[in-house]
């Protein structure tokens, strides 16, 4: 549904910035939500061959996603793995998922169900197999809404949430969707796919053959609290008898029943248990109900679990043939052909097997089941003659996995029956299991990270870092354990709370606080003994292992002793007038050729000189260079302001020279490892020579051809493609230095491969030219790449022309990471290039990035696509490449600058139609043993580094970490060397500490360097399991040093004392309490009245008694730090300082104006301040200052701007805060000094359950509420009408999908520099005249940026959005929303729509980020129709005026810009650099 933008939420008149370069307060015409951090909790999970026949994939629903990974060298325990192969959207969150194999297809079919009641089936196809209707690779067969007939039968939802169930026969689907009610859906056995894809817009309109399921028919049940729901498994194949559909129930007394009830699929009908025949007419039953004696029924059972298992009958076979189970024929005269049933309770499991009617009664320690996992085929020595076993996996409350064996004989009416169950070990808290193949599990948690592991046949020992008292605890004090964790992936949910750490960046002069600076999030995740404190920081960490003061460094490069060496052995560096060079060298008599452990060589990089190389002047390029036809593999290529000379490292001596004329000199150089060299000279002369082989068996430099461009070059690289055609050979040449014949591979990444183009910067102009080097002299120019137009570069760039021009260039094949997946299948994804793209790269001097696709034609041509222009920095960039030392596709870019950037490729697969994509990841200095005799540790921790010139550099010596996977660096400032190893080239980097107890809040320190964390501990005080534990639920206050992570102090509550709110703040502490008046404090010029600012740790806390509806006590207790000045961690302390006792829970604070702090008290807002202790030693009180404000429900929330932006006189800021109360929506209060008085200024008249709330602005304020919805409000503050000034507007609804727990100011990334400080904004859509469409620059413009943490992990980002760029984005979304098919046809705009639980609004306000981002991954053809779309009739254009004289239609689209597929991308890769 299109929704008509409103211009009118522009307002002029308040156009306040609210801080440097950001949008004004009513300039915010709409927010764009996007994910930091997607989803990451396990609410489904479900195994099948998805992919392909015979596959092992797991189905892992994750909120609003589906992920299918895929089992990989299960064969080998080591090597196992579980990686994500493919990944997909889903409009919906998703609540049920079911797997089953349709007769028409070789591979599994998914059902999901979604919160709306929507369901959809879906199926995968291959790359090479889909076409238009396939969203994602995935086909839709059926969809439909349940949702309709909720209304009509008049059912609530129920309390344990909806339930799927497949009959084993796959005959039809089960749902339990509203108490009382059972819906069911057929599977039709005629359906075939190929005649469904004639109807893809509609499945529901195709004719009855064509659907693959039937219409729901919804049936009445006796049962209304249903907890579990399965269907009975039957040796019955034939059809003779109904499916069994078993519920497991609780009546109004508490009590727990099981009963079975009959699915007539016939009649359409349920037959209950209590039926004494068949309901329906006289025709001839095709399937009848058992007989009375064989139903089952339960009453009075154990199911506090919540969960029943369907146990198959005697003489299953455990074979599986084509992913059915096979059951032999036993006798079953008088037996019914059902299985039995596991009902899994608190204290005890019950097995009952139908067919004989016997039951069998397992006690257990109180625990209760979470999850389950049928472990299917057995292993071979589980079963014999006269046994038949079925096992099951157990996943309970704590963590420990349960082996339960059901054991039967085949022999005899009264066969000897029992259960054993046994201990194997402790996983995370699971919320699935599924048992893969040969002992692999994948765990599957909403609370904690999922794993994938392996049970062992034997027990082995834990290791250091797993022993802990919980596992001393539930493994009865053993230090032994079944299980291997082989992989674990990150889950932040549930985000409890969260805070944000500052980081410093020395380039930008900004204020140290979270809105002007990056930041890293660090969240309070996890439940019970799974509670963790993550850190989440945006780029790539740099792990310095070494570091010297060395400034002035002009360039670097890395040099090897022989060109397939692993390591590099020197490193030179050029200054101005002179070279010099560092090299590898064995201390202390080292041997590196005996020496077996690297620990015992003593390794240094010390200063050396090489015969031959020139060290009196600066080197402009350095590098080794291999010669087929030579056997010296050791030559190298220096080149100086006045040579070029090729040296022998072997023979250490210069083998041939080249030399400038007198009087000229050489500025710019490039060179590759084929021996090709560029140099330039004054002027603008390019010459290009070629190491060579001469007839004489001697090598020499040899001029083959000269270009004259007529103007200064600025940059110029060489660097060659990979060839895509190329298959890996191997070849022996012999190296002179060892002479001994190496096999290497002649791999993409080091075979010497020669360049067929050159790029070359000019200075003074805005292009770059592209020389093709396949000519004789002179060299020709095959393209000219323009950076922008001349009229432009007259219009805007007039004024700092020369920070527009490029000062580097790079010619690269950048490859996708995903390929290794392809790899490890032995698939030749990188035989076409699929997954590898040619690039030039072009680094201008003002920070932006310039890319391009590069592609050859087979005519020899060159075309330069899919331009991108990326504002990384503020000053001039400088490329390098660099790559892996072994494996394809690991080719990257670092872009220097102050902000270091590297630019890798991501995404594409063979398994999917996503396009490769281009990403940047900032880079971050992470050092760890140099932070004892720092002040402020956290700041110099996560250090921005500011880089000049870099270059890769492996010395596996030096460095522990260097391996063949990572990355290498060498950088330099204008001070200092680095030498360290980079992390995982990724965006997000999740750092985890375990605390062994559940988080409840978390605040940083920033002053004093400590993470506060609010615990519950469960005291657990007795080791003695399988007896239950007895816990005492205490709240503690534990303080960690933020650098090291360790535990340094803590604070015990009283008992029945809970922890509501945490903040770190600075206050000002005021001598006494005739010093409230601030005006008087203000005029004062008496330091003492004035009072002074300090940083305190402010808890919340309240009384849980058990008699109490609600907390009618609690406290505000204020904690500060002392700091010894040896600065060791274990030498601080905290103490308190000051309490307050209040009448009610103290459910939230906020800092507020004037050093003072707001306080939420049950239905109260209170304002405190601290008085006196202003002598050394003295006491502190926390005091309430004034009269507060009444009249709320329940206050949870309080937020304020405190003094975030400071008040002038010219502009005097209101003392205002917002409050989020449980029903009754947000209210703004506003404090009047004078009276010392809160008083309620606006109102939202709306009713919204608020979770979280946040202010943007004065007037703009956010707020989230507990049907997982988020709403903006905006107050009207200049209206003339007092009724407008009392209301708040709502300006925004947006459905997330997900509870939000907070909000909170700041970004993750570097705020943008785009705008300028004065508050000018960049004006978005400004055409340039003379201009055309591939250089038009669109610049979308920012104001407030705020993090969300939710409940299933998303760590997500709310970006303020003015009116043009609102306008474009929105116009992108109603675009895509058109042209994209989304998955099982579940419409975008529904899924967003605002839902209450009796309304629903269309969304508005709000762009979805994840869906809008998502069309870089689309394909190209896709890309050119949602262009067109948007153009078609010009919504994304909003211009300055519109000419009412002219009434042609067609005047008027003449008039609008039209957009192209490249400027689309351009604005969607500023909107991700801007999170």
């Amino acid at each position: 549904m299109e929704t008509e933008l409103d211009w009118s939420v522009v307002d002029d008149e308040d156009a306040t910035a609210s801080g440097p370069g950001a949008l004004g307060s009513a300039n915010e015409a709409g927010h764009y939500v996007v994910s930091v951090q997607q989803p990451g909790a396990v609410l489904q999970s479900v195994k099948c061959s998805f992919l392909a026949p015979g596959s092992v994939d797991v189905i892992v629903a994750k909120s609003r996603r589906l992920e299918v990974r895929q089992l990989t060298n299960a064969s080998s325990h080591e090597l196992a793995s579980l990686p994500v192969v493919h990944s997909a959207p889903i409009n919906g969150r998703i609540t049920t998922l079911l797997s089953f194999r349709h007769p028409s297809s070789v591979t599994d079919y998914i059902f999901f169900t979604t919160e709306t009641k929507q369901y959809a089936v879906i199926s995968y196809v291959a790359t090479e197999d889909a076409d238009s209707n396939a969203a994602y690779n995935l086909v839709t067969h059926a969809s439909g809404n349940l949702a309709d007939y909720g209304m009509a039968l008049r059912g609530n939802e129920p309390e344990s949430g909806p339930i799927a169930a497949l009959e084993p026969n796959q005959t039809c689907i089960a749902l339990h969707l509203y108490e009382g009610f059972v819906t069911i859906l057929p599977i039709q056995k005629s359906y075939h796919p190929q005649q469904s894809s004639k109807s893809s817009t509609n499945v529901k309109r195709a004719g009855k053959n064509l659907e693959i399921l039937g219409h729901a028919f919804h049936c009445r049940i006796e049962e209304r609290d249903v907890y579990s729901m399965v269907f009975l498994l039957s040796t019955d194949t034939s059809g003779r008898y109904m499916p069994q559909l078993t519920f497991l129930h609780q009546d109004s007394r508490g009590n727990q029943h099981v009963v079975a009830h009959s699915i007539d699929l016939q009649e359409k009908a349920i037959v209950l248990h209590s039926a004494v025949s068949p309901i329906g007419s006289n025709v001839k039953k095709v399937a009848i109900p058992p007989l009375v004696q064989h139903r089952l029924k339960k009453n009075r059972v154990d199911g506090a679990s919540g969960l029943i298992v369907a146990v198959p009958p005697v003489g299953w076979s455990g074979n599986q043939v084509a992913d059915k189970i096979v059951y032999e024929d036993v006798n079953t005269d008088g037996i019914a052909p059902f299985g039995g049933i596991l009902i899994l309770g608190e204290q005890q499991i019950t097995y009952h097997d139908t067919a004989r009617n016997i039951t069998e009664i397992l006690p257990t320690p109180q625990r209760l089941t979470l999850s389950y996992a049928h472990v299917h085929p057995l292993p071979v020595s589980a079963n014999n003659d006269d046994q038949d076993v079925v096992l099951y996996l157990l996943g309970d409350e704590d963590g420990r996995l349960h082996v339960l064996a059901v054991i039967r004989s085949v022999s005899g009416k009264n066969a000897a029956k029992r259960l054993h169950i046994e201990t194997r070990g402790i996983t995370n808290v699971s919320s699935s299991l599924l048992y893969l193949e040969r002992g692999l599990v994948f765990v599957g948690s909403h609370t904690a990270d999922s794993q994938f592991i392996q049970i062992l046949d034997d027990p082995v020992r834990l290791s250091n870092e797993e022993k802990s008292d919980e596992n001393d605890l539930l493994m009865n004090g053993l230090n032994l354990t079944d299980i291997h964790v082989l992989d674990e992936y990150k889950n932040l949910g549930p985000i409890v709370d969260f805070d944000v750490i500052p980081m410093s960046h020395n380039s930008y002069d900004v204020a140290n606080d979270s809105l002007s600076m990056q930041c890293m999030a660090v969240t309070a995740s996890g439940t019970e003994k799974d509670g963790t404190v993550r850190f989440v920081r945006n780029g790539t960490g740099f792990s310095e292992y070494a570091s010297v003061e060395l400034g002035g460094i002009k360039g670097m490069w890395n040099l090897k002793k022989s060109f397939h060496d692993n390591d590099d052995a020197y490193l030179v560096q050029s200054y101005i007038g002179e070279t010099r060079i560092l090299g590898v060298s064995i201390e202390d008599g080292g041997d590196e050729s005996i020496a077996s452990d690297r620990e015992e060589i003593n390794a240094a990089l010390s200063e050396v000189e090489l015969p031959g190389f020139e060290s009196e002047n600066s080197t402009l390029y350095a590098g080794n260079v291999i010669i087929y036809t030579y056997h010296d593999l050791s030559l190298i290529v220096q080149i100086t302001n006045q040579s070029i000379r090729l040296i022998s490292l072997a023979t250490s001596r210069c083998m041939t020279n080249w030399s400038t004329q007198q009087g000229e000199s050489l500025t710019i150089a490039s060179a590759n490892e084929s021996g090709q060299i560029i140099v330039v000279s004054k002027g603008g002369k390019i010459e290009y020579f070629q190491v060579v082989r001469a007839d004489n068996d001697c090598l020499q430099i040899s001029l083959k051809g000269v270009a004259h461009v007529g103007k200064e070059v600025s940059c110029v690289n060489l660097n060659p493609f990979e060839d895509h055609s190329y298959s890996t050979q191997t070849a022996v040449i012999q190296d002179c230095s060892t002479s001994m014949d190496i096999d290497y591979e002649l791999s993409t990444g080091r075979s010497g491969r020669k360049s067929k183009i050159v790029a070359v910067g000019l200075w003074d102009d805005s292009n770059v030219l592209v020389l093709s080097l396949e000519d004789a002299s002179p060299l020709r120019t095959i393209s000219c790449v323009q950076l922008s137009s001349e009229a432009s570069m007259q219009q805007r760039f007039c004024a700092n022309v020369a920070q527009k021009m490029a000062r580097s260039v790079c010619l690269v094949t950048l490859g996708s990471s995903t390929s290794r997946y392809a790899m490890s299948k032995g698939e030749k994804e990188s035989q076409d290039g699929s997954n590898a793209v040619d690039m030039l790269l072009i680094g201008l001097g003002d920070g932006v990035l310039v890319s391009f696709a590069v592609n050859e034609s087979q005519d020899w041509s060159w075309t330069f696509t899919s331009r991108r222009e990326v504002s990384i920095g503020t000053r001039a960039l400088s490329l390098v490449a660099f790559e892996k030392q072994k494996g394809e596709k690991g080719t990257c870019v670092l872009a220097t600058g102050d902000r270091p950037t590297i630019v890798y490729l991501s995404g594409g697969s063979i398994r999917s139609s996503k396009a490769s994509r281009l990403c940047y990841s900032n880079i971050h200095l992470s050092r760890d043993e140099e932070f004892e005799n720092v002040t402020d540790l956290s700041i110099e921790k996560n250090a921005q580094l500011i880089v000049n010139v870099a270059a890769p550099f492996r010395a596996s010596l030096l460095l522990d970490d260097c391996c063949e996977d990572s990355y290498s660096l060498c950088i330099s400032d204008d001070a200092m060397m680095r030498i360290g190893v980079i992390d995982n080239i990724q965006k997000l980097h999740i750092t985890t500490h375990k605390l062994g107890m559940p988080p409840r809040k978390v605040a940083h320190d920033l002053k004093n360097g400590l993470l506060c964390v609010g615990c519950i501990d469960h005291g657990a005080s007795c080791t003695n399991y399988p007896t239950r534990i007895e816990t005492n639920m205490g709240n503690c206050v534990r303080f960690f040093d933020d650098s090291t992570f360790e535990e340094f102090d803590r604070i015990d509550l009283d008992p029945y004392e809970m922890i509501l709110s945490l903040i770190c703040a600075e206050l000002k502490v005021l001598k006494d309490d005739s010093t409230f008046d601030s005006m008087a404090v203000k005029e004062s010029e008496d330091a003492e009245l004035r009072g002074s600012f300090n940083s305190y740790i402010i808890l919340g806390t309240a009384y849980g008694f058990p008699e109490d509806d609600e907390p009618s006590r609690g406290r505000i207790i204020v904690v500060e730090c002392d700091k010894d000045k040896s600065n060791s961690t274990f030498s601080r302390k905290v103490k308190q300082v000051a309490e307050l006792q209040v009448r009610g829970g103290v459910f939230s604070i906020c800092p507020f104006y004037d050093g003072t702090i707001l306080a939420s008290i049950n239905s109260k807002t209170r304002l405190c301040r601290l008085i006196g202790g202003y002598e050394d030693g003295g006491d502190l009180d926390l005091k309430i200052v004034g009269a507060g404000h009444h009249g709320h429900i329940l206050s949870l929330n309080v937020k304020s701007l405190s003094e975030e932006i400071l008040a002038t006189d010219n502009n005097p800021r209101e003392k205002l805060a917002i409050v989020g109360d449980m029903v009754r929506s947000i209210s703004v209060l506003k404090y009047y000094s004078e009276f010392q008085t809160l008083e309620e200024i606006a109102r939202d008249f709306n009713q919204n359950w608020v979770t979280a709330v946040e202010m943007l602005t004065d007037n703009i304020y956010l707020g989230a509420e507990n049907f997982n919805n988020i709403f903006a409000l905006r107050r009207n503050p200049h209206s003339s009408s007092q009724e407008v000034r009392c209301r708040l507007d709502t300006i925004g609804v947006f459905h997330l999908g997900e509870m939000v727990n907070k909000f909170l100011k700041g970004s993750l990334v570097l705020p943008s520099h785009t705008a300028t400080n004065s508050g000018n904004l960049s004006t978005f859509g400004q055409y340039l005249e003379g201009s055309d469409a591939g250089h038009r620059k669109m610049i979308p413009n920012i104001g407030s940026q705020t993090l969300f943490g939710t409940v299933d992990g998303t760590l997500g980002s709310i970006i303020g959005l003015d009116a043009n760029t609102y306008t474009f984005f929105m116009a992108l979304q109603r675009s895509m929303a058109k042209i994209v098919l989304p998955v099982g046809h579940l419409k975008h705009g529904d899924y967003r729509s605002f839902r209450l639980q009796r309304s629903c609004q269309s969304s508005r306000g709000f762009i979805d980020g994840d869906f809008v981002e998502s069309f870089a991954e689309l394909d190209p053809v896709m890309m050119e129709a949602i262009v067109q779309e948007m153009n078609k009739e010009g919504k994304w254009y909003k211009p300055k005026s519109i000419d009412l004289t002219d009434q042609s239609d067609t005047a008027n689209n003449a008039k609008r810009p039209k957009l192209t597929v490249e400027e689309v991308l351009a604005m969607i890769e500023d909107m991700t650099m801007a999170h």
